[in-house]
């Protein structure tokens, strides 16, 4: 058996061992693909596990052997589920295996825009506290979080665990979800409503033709001036230029963002290089011990193929 790794460069990285899949057939490892390249990879291959590279209903073809994809990632949209469902191929992902690395990341994202550890930090390295002559000073504003709210939209396991460390924080948490969890101390509200009420708002719901840009002109126009909107899930949730110009106009006080809809982005991004827009390059997900969880969850999901079981199977009726 062939096992064809698409993009494993940003998975395994340095520190992790891919070796461990050796032991299933012959491994084939690729850094990173492009969809274009596919047609130049190995095509006899029965197992493809990707991340980042499309794998759309004209790309099976290419693959007559192809029986499992094996998507290193909660999310699946990048492989289209349904052709393959018609042709037999299991498409399998990794379920729950960042929870609490993206809820820390962006409790992460909303602590350093509030107190600006790093920049207070590099200013006493400079010689600034040294030289100033009160025992106290600020280089910006510094906000406490406790009697605020938080809303948060999409209130899986992710949004549940940030929920809880806002909570730690003394925030009050709101939240909209497809339907109403019943969930003590956190109250279900209509979307117009968690954008009104909200002192942060942080998404944490899949990106679906439901959602698609659902952060949008409408929805900024309806938050608070000093209000901040984090987004640590998909980059598609947000309509970028809506943003840029509620960011621009102080419509909004800040984005803290770990996703765009297209990564790499374009250099002249409309979000890059906004003052108060803050981004980080995806890295939410990227911890070790997240990394560990997905690796080993590939592996079990091949293991038990082999054994004609399926494991975290997302065709529907397969």
């Amino acid at each position: 058996m062939k096992i064809l790794f698409l993009d494993g460069f940003t998975l395994f990285q340095k520190d992790l061992d891919r070796s461990i899949f050796e032991k299933y057939g012959e491994v084939i490892f690729r850094d990173r693909t492009s969809r274009e390249e596919l047609k130049k990879v190995d095509q006899s291959i029965e197992v493809i596990s990707t991340n980042k590279c499309p794998i759309g209903a004209d790309d099976l073809s290419l693959f007559p052997n192809l029986k499992l994809i094996l998507v290193s990632a909660t999310g699946y949209n990048i492989v289209d589920v349904q052709a393959c469902t018609k042709k037999g191929i299991q498409v399998s992902n990794v379920p729950n295996y960042g929870t609490f690395s993206v809820a820390q990341h962006a409790l992460a994202m909303l602590l350093n825009y509030s107190n600006q550890v790093d920049l207070h930090e590099k200013s006493v390295k400079r010689g600034e506290w040294s030289n100033n002559q009160d025992f106290s000073y600020t280089l910006s504003p510094i906000r406490e979080w406790h009697g605020k709210i938080v809303g948060i939209v999409g209130m899986g396991n992710i949004g549940q665990a940030f929920a809880g460390m806002a909570e730690s924080l003394g925030m009050q948490v709101i939240y909209h979800h497809t339907k109403d969890l019943n969930l003590v101390n956190r109250k279900f509200v209509s979307i117009n409503e968690l954008a009104s009420a909200s002192d942060v708002v942080s998404l944490h719901c899949p990106l679906t033709v439901q959602t698609d840009k659902m952060i949008n002109r409408e929805f900024l126009s309806l938050m608070k001036n000093s209000a901040i909107l984090i987004n640590t899930s998909r980059g598609g949730l947000i309509h970028s230029f809506d943003l840029k110009s509620a960011l621009v106009s102080g419509q909004i006080s800040a984005a803290l963002l770990d996703v765009l809809e297209v990564e790499p982005p374009a250099a002249d991004h409309p979000l890059i290089g906004i003052p108060n827009a803050v981004i980080t390059p995806h890295i939410a997900w990227i911890s070790l011990e997240a990394r560990k969880r997905i690796v080993t969850s590939l592996e079990n999901t091949l293991s038990m193929y082999l054994k004609s079981t399926k494991v975290n199977c997302v065709n529907p009726n397969f």
